[in-house]
């Protein structure tokens, strides 16, 4: 009788907490306002990260660069980038939460775009300053999503990812389409060159945020008296495999588990495939089709972020429904494709190949290089909240520093053949390593 007992006390208990469950929504309405701040710094940070591509010519022709030399300006901001995701990751969980590892990083790019302003004539202390961009610019993304994922439900994951994404590809419209104004029309500052205004001026929204950031972001909900959403309405078919791996370590998780390894793979070909294609792809438009630099800035910004931004959110809300793995796998393959197709743009000549046509597959390019914020919903249902900064890490870090590789080995192709050609086909190449990886994640 006793053990019958014990068995009906057990099961109701078991039920109130299965109904107290089933009451969280997916989202509470601060859940939203945290999103949008999270948004705004995505925002600048890849406003900051695509500043130089469109005025590349610009900057040539004033400062007398090669190709080379601008390929380590602008690889100095992502090696940095890269280099600073594991330890931001690892500081932001451990020790200062997102909230504050954010603010230090926002205040980091914008202290730094104004010193690069300043000593844009020395190339030693451009690329210094750039690199300093990049090391607070990698303070944003990695630490947000374990802290979204504790205000948004898996349930809302893919695109909750989505949406945050969206202001990055924004950002980088932004950045490709307002510098080349900034830089050539801009109100001077304390008699600088225009160059060295427009820069400053970008830093601008930077400093504003370094205020907003930790006014409104915080790391958990329990910090206002709510409960965590992160890991509420898992289905069924994961609730074993989340209750045993929210006692393993980080450590344990590289040590033991190929997830990490090939979560990293696929990411990596897509990031080091964007930054082949769209680190030049403003210079090869004036390059082959003698388009003006301020029209190819334009042009660029539109094919970099317009459908980056309406895809991200559609394709995280499709994961959501139809399941990660199989788009994945699809928009990998497309970036191949569409890659090998740049490849025989370049080789083909303007004479034959109408510039709406270059246009127009870079739009298409730009929604399926686009979808790699299919992968990051991985790093917080594979794995725990509190491990997931840190495995995020890795996985950017890896990404990031052979994505910073791209525009120096892409700037001395460039000097040694003259042609983008090859740039392309490096591009193509790592986006095909990438889908091999993805064919070996976890099916949904």
């Amino acid at each position: 009788m006793a053990e019958a007992s014990n068995a009906g006390v057990g099961s109701r208990i078991e039920s109130s907490l299965q109904s107290h469950s089933t009451r969280l929504p997916n989202a509470y309405s601060r859940s939203w306002s945290i999103l949008a701040v999270a948004w705004i710094a995505y925002f600048i940070d890849l406003f900051m990260r695509y500043n130089i591509p469109t005025v590349i010519p610009v900057l040539r022709r004033e400062h007398n660069w090669s190709a080379a030399t601008v390929g380590w300006i602008d690889g100095s901001f992502l090696i940095a980038y890269a280099v600073g995701q594991l330890p931001w990751g690892i500081v932001s969980e451990r020790w200062l939460g997102a909230r504050w590892t954010v603010t230090i990083g926002t205040a980091l790019i914008a202290i730094s775009s104004i010193v690069f302003a300043l000593h844009i004539d020395s190339i030693g202390l451009a690329i210094v300053a750039r690199a300093l961009i990049g090391l607070g610019a990698a303070a944003v993304w990695v630490p947000v999503n374990p802290m979204l994922a504790r205000w948004f439900s898996p349930k809302l994951r893919g695109t909750q990812t989505g949406l945050l994404a969206m202001g990055g590809a924004l950002g980088t419209g932004a950045g490709g389409a307002v510098m080349p104004f900034l830089l050539t029309g801009s109100v001077s500052i304390f008699g600088l060159t225009a160059i060295q205004s427009g820069f400053i001026w970008s830093a601008l929204p930077g400093i504003l945020m370094i205020f907003v950031v930790p006014l409104v972001l915080r790391d958990t909900p329990e910090e206002v008296g709510l409960e965590s959403l992160d890991g509420k309405h898992v289905p069924s078919s994961m609730a074993a495999q989340c209750a045993s791996r929210d006692h393993t370590s980080f450590r344990q998780y590289m040590r033991h588990s190929s997830s990490p390894y090939i979560l990293t793979a696929s990411y990596t070909g897509f990031i080091a495939c964007k930054y082949f294609v769209w680190t030049w792809f403003a210079a090869f438009l004036v390059s082959s089709y003698h388009i003006k630099i301020a029209n190819a800035g334009l042009l660029w910004a539109f094919v970099a972020a317009v459908p980056a931004a309406l895809c991200q959110p559609l394709a995280g809300l499709a994961s959501d429904r139809i399941g990660r793995s199989k788009a994945l796998q699809a928009s990998l393959s497309g970036v191949v494709v569409l890659c090998l197709l740049f490849v025989m743009y370049s080789m083909t000549g303007p004479t034959q190949i109408p510039p709406w046509l270059v246009i127009s597959t870079a739009v298409v390019f730009s929604i399926f290089v686009n979808m790699w914020v299919i992968v990051w919903p991985y790093t917080t249902t594979l794995f725990p909240t509190s491990v997931a900064g840190a495995i995020g890490g890795f996985m950017n870090t890896v990404a990031q520093i052979v994505g910073a590789l791209a525009p120096i080995l892409s700037g001395y192709l460039i000097d040694m053949t003259g042609s983008y050609t090859p740039v392309f086909l490096s591009g193509a190449i790592c986006a095909l390593l990438g889908f091999c990886a993805a064919r070996h994640l976890p099916k949904d």
